[in-house]
């Protein structure tokens, strides 16, 4: 069976009295390379005209932020069955190409390429969360087990990316990382469990928590590079 894809979901229908849902696909380009990735991305070449410290700074904050709100939103929607699932799906792969840009900035095509598309890399993680809300719409502990065990290993894997190319402690990339899994998570959990006033909070949480990786993630490559202010 061919795997589903977050950016090629056309639509998902989710009757949840029953818990049952039904995810179809549809055209759409988007998928999660299998190529093998490298550990780190310090051999990628800069590109000639450095970006600001302070810039990419604000420019990984707003759009991790972006990532974590409409990651939030899609699954929300998916869940309960919503017809602006799949416009809400594409706009998140939208950011996903716009963070691969930022990367690409400083380390090269290259390196955004295997940010975007690599085994167990960013594009990889929507997925998982894909195939978690599907589960958790049809109330399969098994498919909600597996797909958890995916993001649990997306940490790792993209986390030692990260710290490979940043110089960050991969432990503490790693605890980050999963961080965001386990907010975004326990928010699909409390919305699909109509437990609003907690899905609220941890959708602020989550939110606010991209703005710190950003930080992390700017410091260490502006001082790595040694980027203008």
């Amino acid at each position: 069976m061919k795997r589903i894809t977050f950016a090629s979901v056309a639509a998902i229908v989710a009757v949840v009295a029953l818990g049952v849902g039904v995810l179809s696909a549809t055209a759409g380009s988007s998928k999660s390379s299998t190529a093998s990735t490298p550990h780190s991305m310090q051999s990628m070449t800069m590109q000639s005209q450095k970006v600001s410290a302070s810039d990419l700074r604000s420019l990984l904050g707003r759009q991790l932020g972006e990532h974590a709100a409409l990651a939030m939103n899609a699954t929300n929607l998916g869940v309960t069955g919503s017809p602006a699932f799949a416009a809400t799906a594409k706009a998140l792969d939208r950011n996903s190409v716009e963070l691969s840009k930022s990367i690409a900035s400083v380390y090269g095509a290259k390196a955004g390429k295997i940010f975007l598309d690599g085994k167990f890399m960013w594009r990889a993680h929507i997925d998982f969360f894909v195939d978690y809300t599907v589960a958790l719409a049809k109330k399969d502990k098994a498919g909600q087990s597996k797909a958890v065990a995916n993001l649990k290993t997306y940490t790792v894997k993209f986390g030692d990316f990260l710290a490979g190319a940043t110089g960050l402690p991969k432990l503490a990339v790693r605890n980050d990382l999963l961080g965001h899994v386990l907010e975004l998570k326990g928010q699909i959990d409390a919305y699909s469990a109509k437990n609003y006033p907690k899905a609220a909070t941890t959708y602020r949480a989550a939110f606010a928590h991209m703005f710190m990786t950003g930080d992390l993630l700017a410091g260490a490559i502006a001082k790595q590079q040694d980027l203008p202010k």
